[in-house]
Parts: structure tokens; sequence; C-alpha cells
């Protein structure tokens, strides 16, 4: 039997250091981007672009082995 569910989505970015970070999720995860799960801008007007830009990076499959390793990953917890 289908349920709807109402869920909370959680935003993408949030405000700390005196700027924003952007995060990449798959599900309710972030993804690792380079050296961390987030893109740090200055200002709220640059959250936009950064999204655009991760959008524009998935539709080519930059992020394609980011969400394989968080896949892979999926099941293990951290020692």
């Amino acid at each position: 039997m289908l349920v709807e569910k109402l869920r909370k989505v959680r935003a993408w970015f949030f405000e700390q250091d005196g700027g924003w970070y952007v995060q990449c999720k798959y599900g309710n995860k972030a993804l690792a981007l380079g050296k961390g799960n987030a893109v740090y801008v200055k200002t709220l007007k640059d959250v936009a672009t950064a999204l655009d830009t991760l959008k524009a990076a998935a539709e080519v499959g930059e992020l394609d082995e980011a969400i394989e390793n968080k896949l892979r990953n999926r099941g293990k917890k951290a020692a």
C-alpha cells in the first residue's frame, strides 16, 4: 500500500564563519566535494551561483564518483 508522507526538506546551504556553506546532498547525506563536504561563499547572493555550478557538474557526470562512494559506504558505520 502506498502512503503519502510529509517530509522535512533541509536546505543545502547554511550560514557560518561570516559566510555561507553550500553542500551537495544525495538523500540526506552530504557528498564529499574535494577536501570537505561543502563549498564556502562569502555572500548569500553567491549561494545561487554555487548551486548552479553543482547542478552543471551533476549534469555532465562530475559528481558520479562521489555518489558511487556514498552508495558503497551506505551500510558501513564509522569505526
